[in-house]
């Protein structure tokens, strides 16, 4: 068995919300304290994804998108430059460490690019002959306290799937999205790095897949059962394309071979947060009991059945149902914008535990396997989760929870906790 590295930075899952003390202003009548210089925050790396397109038989083009602290909107290459280095190195798997290629990666106006409060970068690898997958080791290393964030990226130089080699380019920008979601509002093409024309094609499904099953289920369920084909269009790679009709999307080069595509889902103008009252009774299924599901689906008003069931596992207090509800939707949508595939965030295997567990500690990854620990606190002993990759039509990266009785010690304290309000987001 090939050794796992560990990442202590995991790239998705470093996206929490952080308490932050603020220096306290001087007061006008203190001399010594209005004279002392404030400090001044570093920018530091907070989370890293990577993707790549196959540009041609030579070069590989490696996305980054980063979530960075303390970085002002002015002058963002000059800040990038003068904190961090970035570098890359490619091997041929998890723990072999054979370096088949490795660099520097210089930033400039030309590959970087601010987008929501997010810093995306480009640069380029070549392609090493002979090889048909390779593991990318990218580091950014913090000059100020040596500080280093790892991302790793395996590539596939064959271009397998689709989304190897196209992307989805949302508005202005000139680098795909990172996410398997569009918002209905918004307009995108599909381009290749080199921009050569094609005739694509999406397929539409009903997607109404049901959520995951606890870390204790004994018996599970397929994760994709029977889908039902209720469109199929014609698309030119580098046209503006705008759909209307929300769903699971697969786009493929051939209608008749489907295996290798690439799955998104069409969303609304809020996703990843969920708001219609419908939608937002659905995820309560991890922190409730059968007979309150029911009660909450028996209900034909949905608003009026989220209010009794807060209220009820409350005891009527409003004030800690407004935190309940608070925490877990945030939860929610965090899952949603790190999990979406084929289907919503907070339904896959990884969505259910983040929203219940929090991120986790630690993470250790193979090329088939990633786990999850849980650091050893008061009233635990260290919480350990493994998932397997499961590719399947829509994704290469679907990962599915290795289920065993034996978490329900764990788990029903962390629900209890959801529905007594003692859980901090």
């Amino acid at each position: 068995m090939k050794k796992a590295i560990i990442y202590s930075f995991l790239v998705v899952l470093a996206a929490c919300t952080t308490n932050k003390k603020l220096p306290k202003a001087p007061k006008e009548n203190d001399r010594t304290s209005s004279a002392m210089p404030v400090p001044v925050a570093k920018p530091m790396v907070v989370a890293i994804k990577s993707r790549y397109l196959l540009k041609d038989s030579s070069a590989v083009r490696v996305y980054m998108e980063m979530d960075i602290e303390n970085l002002k909107k002015e002058q963002v290459v000059q800040q990038l430059n003068d904190n961090f280095r970035f570098n890359w190195l490619l091997q041929p798997d998890y723990g072999i460490r054979e370096r088949l290629g490795s660099g520097k990666i210089d930033l400039s106006e030309q590959n970087v690019e601010t987008k929501g409060g997010k810093i995306m970068v480009s640069f380029e690898i070549p392609r090493p002959k002979n090889l048909a997958k390779g593991l990318l080791l990218t580091e950014v290393f913090q000059l100020e306290d040596s500080k280093k964030s790892n991302n790793d990226l395996v590539i596939d130089f064959n271009g397998t799937r689709i989304n190897d080699r196209f992307g989805i380019y949302i508005g202005n920008l000139s680098m795909p999205v990172f996410r398997n979601y569009i918002n209905k509002t918004d307009s995108f093409q599909v381009k290749s790095v080199l921009s050569h024309p094609r005739e694509l094609y999406l397929i539409r499904y009903k997607n109404d897949f049901n959520p995951a099953q606890s870390p204790m289920a004994t018996s599970v369920r397929p994760s994709i059962a029977n889908l039902t084909i209720e469109e199929t269009i014609k698309i030119q790679t580098n046209t503006p394309i705008k759909l209307t009709h929300e769903g699971l999307y697969q786009m493929v080069e051939d209608t008749n071979s489907t295996s290798t595509g690439f799955g998104f889902m069409l969303v609304d103008e809020r996703y990843p947060r969920l708001t219609r009252p419908e939608t937002l009774v659905k995820p309560l299924i991890y922190m409730s009991t059968s007979q309150e599901i029911k009660a909450v689906n028996d209900n034909p008003n949905a608003k009026q059945a989220l209010d009794k069931f807060f209220l009820a596992i409350t005891d009527g207090n409003q004030m800690v149902s407004k935190k309940i509800i608070k925490n877990y939707y945030h939860r929610i949508e965090e899952a949603n914008r790190l999990f979406t595939s084929y289907k919503e965030g907070w339904k896959t295997d990884k969505g259910m535990v983040y929203t219940i567990l929090g991120p986790p500690n630690k993470v250790q990854r193979s090329r088939d396997r990633e786990v999850w620990v849980y650091a050893q606190n008061t009233n635990f002993s260290e919480i350990i989760f493994t998932f397997n990759r499961k590719p399947n039509q829509f994704t290469e990266n679907f990962y599915e929870l290795v289920r065993y009785p034996e978490y329900q010690a764990y788990w029903f304290p962390f629900v209890e906790a959801w529905r007594t309000g003692n859980v901090v987001d």
